[in-house]
């Protein structure tokens, strides 16, 4: 007798990847979604021909940057005193950008005297100004690390009579103003932006607006105010930029860009009580006032908001105790933790003890070590750094396909 034995019929192979390709419209949505850090588009145009001819297409930068919407943050820069100003990225390997790539050499402007202080970045622009004691704001400087552009302007003639104050400055990209569609930290570059001066002499707050399409300072902007000084921290919500200002009672001056009018936005006596600084952030994704009342290692939060009665005030928000979130050593909580910048879009905040410098991202509170505080000192007795200034911007570390 014949026994037959039935063979299962072979399994189906899946077809090679070759087989079934992506189409080029599914590909350019992948390749979108690529994080905007420095080097994953070149890493994802160097996997093959295809994908880098996609990459290079024009307009690809263009959407891929309008798709993220918000530029990544980069890193910092330090003003070390008596020193070149100092960039140190805050990504790891490969995306870190070296800090020669955004230096910035002084040299040709030194005939002016003085000391060239930053004041701040914002919109992919850096602004610093040239200060010298008696003779007060002798310069302006605005900056693109990117393209290395520079712009010198010369501060409102008005300044001539008020060469003992000291001002604080910022840049803002204007260009949102008039295209809704514009992508801060890509089109700025080529956009027109505005110069924002402010400054006291105790008994008035003073603002002058420079445009760059105009080339021209405008009239001073004033209100009355009991104050010392001028905060060097700027945030933006909406059309209107917030500084504090110290004196006997320490509240945040309002600047309203359309408008042009100055305002105060009064903190209470009982919010900032024996506190170790005074910062205005943004909260809501940019689109709140909020002020950090620092209190030892302890990060209060509060938000600016009108009430159900329709009165505005502070609200409590969080609190954050830095020591135990860094995990920080008994040695350095000896002195207050230090707040050097806030980066807005990012909602970052950086911070130093006595030793090391972090930033914290306040709405997961993930932190990162950055460095040490002696990194910026060229000698032991170097005078300590109070500030850093955040950069952000879309940058690709090959100009081959930075251009369209």
């Amino acid at each position: 007798m014949v026994i037959s034995r039935r063979h299962p019929p072979p399994p189906q192979q899946k077809p090679e990847r070759d087989d079934m390709p992506l189409g080029d419209d599914v590909l350019h949505e992948i390749l979108l979604r690529v994080p905007p850090l420095p080097t994953t588009l070149i890493r994802a145009a160097a996997v093959c021909r295809r994908w880098r001819h996609i990459v290079a297409e024009p307009g690809f930068l263009r959407r891929y940057r309008a798709h993220h919407g918000k530029p990544p943050l980069l890193g910092f820069f330090v003003n070390p005193s008596g020193r070149e100003p100092l960039f140190r990225s805050v990504l790891d390997a490969p995306g870190r950008v070296p800090p020669e790539r955004f230096s910035l050499h002084l040299e040709d402007h030194t005939e002016l005297g003085g000391n060239w202080y930053y004041h701040g970045c914002r919109h992919g622009r850096l602004i610093l100004v040239n200060w010298k004691t008696g003779l007060g704001c002798r310069q302006i400087l605005i900056w693109d690390p990117i393209t290395r552009d520079l712009r010198c302007l010369s501060p409102p003639p008005q300044l001539d009579a008020l060469k003992g104050l000291f001002f604080q400055a910022t840049v803002v990209c204007a260009a949102a103003d008039m295209d809704e569609g514009h992508v801060h930290g890509d089109d700025c570059r080529s956009g027109p932006f505005k110069v924002v001066l402010v400054g006291t002499d105790r008994s008035l707050a003073l603002a002058f607006v420079y445009s760059s399409e105009t080339g021209e300072w405008g009239d001073a902007a004033e209100i009355p105010v009991d104050c010392i000084s001028v905060g060097s921290r700027c945030v933006q919500v909406g059309n209107c930029l917030y500084w504090m200002i110290f004196g006997y009672d320490n509240n945040i001056l309002e600047f309203n860009l359309g408008s042009q009018r100055l305002s105060v936005v009064e903190v209470p006596m009982d919010i900032q009580q024996e506190h170790d600084g005074l910062y205005p952030i943004t909260l809501q994704e940019g689109t709140e006032l909020g002020l950090i009342v620092m209190s030892g290692s302890c990060v209060q939060i509060w938000q600016w908001m009108i009430g159900y009665d329709g009165v505005p005030g502070w609200l409590p928000i969080e609190a954050i105790y830095l020591d135990q979130l860094l995990s920080l050593r008994p040695g350095e909580c000896v002195n207050p933790i230090k707040v050097m910048a806030f980066a807005q879009d990012e909602n970052v905040l950086f911070v130093a003890s006595s030793s090391r410098i972090f930033m914290v991202y306040l709405d997961s509170l993930v932190f990162k070590q950055l460095c040490s505080v002696d990194e910026f000192a060229a000698s032991p007795e170097s005078c300590p750094i109070y500030a850093v200034y955040p950069f952000a911007c879309f940058y690709d570390a090959a100009s081959s396909l930075s251009s369209e």
